[in-house]
């Protein structure tokens, strides 16, 4: 096999990537199916290209808003009410200071304390409750997003999967997602109240000195266009920063699970220089978006300053003049202190909310990002030349029949076709193997028997059942796929067997583990079926872990069994060991071995070359 390297992301735009351990032969063959190995680089973290703008990123979002709206209202509403309560206790103390301070009547103190106190107690309660349901709704729609984000990576087409490093699907599964939340806590929640603020505010300061008042806000569209400035660097600034983020989570994703690699390649050094290299960029614009929101909130103080001590100096002149009162003065400034808050509040969300738009367009990049086959994706026309959409039989004993009729097929991301009029037939319980040069089909085959993709013509069929007629999960229930990287989930040993198949007994998991000649080493692990295994099965050997894998097909017990690779990785005492197991399986159902081992392909009666002139 030609040589295949592991590709880290580059420190600049085209820079060659350091060589580490190979990279597992299906992800080869498939990317050569495609037409070549496909670079990994920061170009697959770019941003959409068509950026979401704020309103765009709430209509995409609304459907998860669904439900939630009742409750979300009724937030506003307690804090609006917290809002007045504030507004009451500024105008009570302005009344406490002319009757009371200035004129020196004690005996008017008592009403307006007792009624400050109560519309204060009323104002926390409303506030209280207020915050924390429009902050449950916000979690909530989060959480939608969260599942959705992950229902729909989890289906991606393969050759789309293949597009975004692991690390970086993580860091849009869990700090861009997150960020969205402010589409709701800040463009609905936040900017309702402060709009509300804002003429409440306003009105108040109104109605008790309306000349100084409309001095004050003279100056208030300036807040509005330093805002609207510092949203639009704020926006690119924002969106460089999660970009980088992500490309530094793929990367340390990659460095953690290449470790022993790095080491023993003496690559540490250059590894570390490549993270380090991205964290600066990260800082930078980490570093800008801390200045421009300093420098924000700078300018807009001094706007208020200026304001206020406007305010203070004809406030002055009035009180002399007799013109107002010093309880209408600082009820004004009590009015203006919380007015103008709340409009660098309004005109700082703009800047969250832009911030917030650009974690958007990174997980809108993903939802938009086409799936595979869908169980709706099926053809149940009559007038169709397909057959019409039935349950495939249930049969695992002796297996089903499998053919490749004349398939025509190229990946959607190639111009290069991987099968042309390409036929093959397996009989019911035959085994075969599959065996090619790298970029032959045999990864293909795999993903067309799962329904991953449909042919561009010809067909696919198990038992007679043509594939592009049955739902994928239909299909998917009479195939057990044993892949070259075992998966090993969260969880105990017996969880791990159950994964495929949920109900599974006690009993029924024991007996898959004996088949797999799990059992011994299980019982003898601490503790025994319900030991927790570390992540990635950390706590097994390879050989160990092959055999719960085995174990898991062993309980799923379909009547296809596809073997891609099975040994690889594995020394001989180990492949030895396995393989009594694994030729078990294959017994009494149609299995497929892919494999590039000339002596595993010899287990199988029947070799079929992939690439070779004819029909298979």
């Amino acid at each position: 096999m030609a040589s295949s390297r592991l590709r880290f992301f580059p420190t600049k735009a085209g820079e060659p990537a350091d060589p580490t351990e190979p990279l597992p032969e299906a992800i080869v063959d498939e990317a050569l199916e495609r037409g070549g190995v496909a670079p990994m680089d920061d170009a697959m973290l770019a941003p959409p290209a068509s950026p979401l703008h704020v309103l765009a990123a709430m209509r995409r979002f609304r459907p998860y808003m669904h439900g939630l709206y009742g409750r979300l209202v009724l937030g506003i509403i307690l804090q609006v009410v917290d809002l007045l309560a504030n507004v009451v206790t500024i105008a009570l103390f302005a009344k406490i200071v002319d009757q009371v301070l200035v004129k020196g009547d004690m005996a008017a103190l008592p009403t307006p304390m007792i009624q400050w106190v109560t519309v204060t107690i009323i104002g926390a309660i409303c506030s209280y409750y207020g915050e924390v349901t429009t902050g449950i709704v916000a979690e909530r729609m989060v959480t939608r997003v969260r599942d959705d984000l992950y229902e729909h990576t989890q289906q991606l087409a393969p050759h789309v999967r293949r597009q975004y490093p692991s690390g970086d699907l993580i860091a849009r599964h869990s700090g861009d997602v997150e960020a969205t939340e402010h589409l709701v806590s800040s463009a609905i929640v936040a900017a309702s109240l402060a709009i509300m603020s804002v003429i409440a505010y306003a009105a108040a300061a109104l109605y008790t000195e309306w000349k100084l008042a409309l001095i004050a806000f003279a100056l208030a569209p300036i807040l509005g266009l330093v805002a609207r400035w510092f949203g639009r660097v704020l926006k690119g600034v924002s969106r460089r920063e999660r970009v980088a983020n992500g490309v530094i989570s793929a990367m340390v994703a990659e460095g953690i699970d290449n470790s022993l690699a790095i080491q023993a390649d003496n690559q540490g050094p250059a590894d570390r220089r490549r993270v380090r290299a991205q964290s600066q960029s990260w800082m930078r614009a980490r570093i800008t978006e801390l200045k421009a929101g300093e420098l924000y909130g700078q300018a807009v103080g001094l706007v208020e300053l200026f304001v206020m001590l406007g305010v203070l100096v004809l406030g002055a002149w009035m009180i002399s003049s007799g013109q107002t009162t010093l309880g209408s003065l600082i009820a004004l400034t009590g009015y203006l202190g919380q007015l103008y808050p709340q409009i660098q509040s309004l005109s700082g969300l703009a800047v969250s909310i832009t911030t917030a738009t650009a974690s958007a367009e990174r997980v809108a990049q993903v939802l938009d990002e086409p799936v595979a086959i869908a169980d709706d994706d099926i053809d149940t026309d009559p007038n169709s030349p397909l057959p019409v959409a039935v349950p495939l039989p249930v049969r695992t004993k002796g297996g089903v029949p499998v053919a490749f009729d004349h398939v025509d097929f190229t990946y959607p991301d190639s111009r290069q076709p991987v099968f042309a009029d390409f036929s093959l037939d397996i009989g019911a319980g035959e085994f075969v193997s599959l065996v090619g040069p790298s970029g032959s089909g045999k990864t293909t085959v795999t993903n067309l028997l799962l329904r991953f993709y449909d042919p561009d013509s010809g067909c696919v069929l198990i038992d007679g059942m043509d594939l592009a007629a049955e739902s994928p999960t239909e299909v998917r229930n009479h195939i057990t796929l044993l892949p070259q990287r075992i998966a090993v989930y969260r969880g105990t040993v017996a969880d791990n067997i159950r994964f495929s198949c949920p109900d599974a007994t006690r009993d029924q998991i024991v007996e898959a583990a004996r088949a797999a000649d799990a059992h011994e080493f299980i019982t003898g692990l601490p503790d025994g079926y319900d030991t927790e295994l570390l992540d990635s099965g950390a706590n097994l050997s390879g050989g160990q872990r092959q055999r719960i894998a085995l174990a898991r097909a062993f309980l799923r017990d379909t009547p296809v069994l596809i073997l891609d690779e099975p040994t690889t990785g594995l020394d001989q005492a180990t492949t030895d060991r396995v393989m009594e197991p694994m030729l078990r399986l294959a017994r009494s159902r149609t299995t497929i071995l892919i494999t590039h081992d000339e002596e595993l392909a010899a287990q199988a009666p029947r070799t079929v070359e992939l690439g070779a002139p004819g029909p298979a």
